[in-house]
């Protein structure tokens, strides 16, 4: 009997430990962070990335910028996204999902969720569309949408559109990690978004003491390269200025 009870008492310590710590504070209106880019399979800094965001009177504006260096920007890893919407309780709703690479023609992806379909774009051409549904994100909204599902504790499903696809993917916690970044140990929470038919696999990792902000973000292609960009710099709740030079 006593045996019972100590096993009874591990579990329920147990399942309490797998519980989401409550639901993190609500992040900054505004802020920045400053990655650091790796790639490939001996990690090499192959540039920074910027991610800016603004949350304002229900809506939202991101933008991540990567400047690579050296050859690297000659092999197309050099970059602008963009990604605005509506944000409430439930998250972020997309309208407008923009990509600029060097090299080629602006792509983008045009949320309508009256009639519940995307239109995927380059340089003013669709060239595929389908079907939305309420919690859909794109590939940059992901990033802070993640929240969402570490709030839950549950895997969640949702499409995920890219500027070429539309991705019908799982992003699911995969437990708590401490990290070195930004010169500070930070406790952050890991999640795995990866598509159920396709090639999306994304690792990102969440500041517990910065509002569950990405301050990680790994992304694996189908051919196995990695590009992982690792917080340098975090500056959250202060406006977003840029460089001048």
């Amino acid at each position: 009997m006593r045996g019972l009870v100590v096993r009874l008492a591990l579990a329920a310590c147990a399942s309490a430990a797998a519980l989401p710590v409550g639901a993190a504070a609500e992040p900054p209106a505004q802020g920045h962070i400053v990655y650091d880019v790796h790639y490939g399979s001996s990690g090499f800094k192959v540039g920074e990335a910027r991610h800016e965001w603004k949350l304002d009177k229900g809506r939202y504006a991101l933008s991540l910028a990567l400047q690579a260096k050296g050859l690297a920007g000659l092999f197309g890893l050099e970059y602008e996204q963009r990604s605005s919407g509506t944000v409430d309780a439930k998250g972020m709703r997309p309208e407008l999902f923009e990509v600029d690479q060097r090299g080629r023609k602006p792509e983008r992806a045009e949320f309508d969720w009256t009639a519940g379909k995307v239109s995927i774009r380059r340089g003013g051409e669709e060239r595929r569309n389908g079907e939305i549904r309420a919690g859909d994100q794109d590939l940059l909204s992901l990033w802070h949408q993640a929240r969402k599902v570490v709030e839950s504790g549950k895997p969640a499903r949702f499409a995920v559109v890219t500027n070429k696809s539309i991705k019908q993917a799982v992003v699911e916690p995969r437990g708590e990690e401490r990290l070195e970044l930004a010169g500070e140990q930070l406790d952050t929470v890991r999640l795995h978004a990866f598509a159920e038919k396709d090639d999306l696999d994304i690792d990102i990792w969440l500041s517990r003491r910065h509002s569950l902000l990405p301050v990680r973000i790994r992304i694996t292609d189908d051919k196995g390269g990695v590009l992982d960009q690792r917080a340098a710099r975090i500056e959250a709740g202060v406006p977003a200025a840029r460089n001048p030079n």
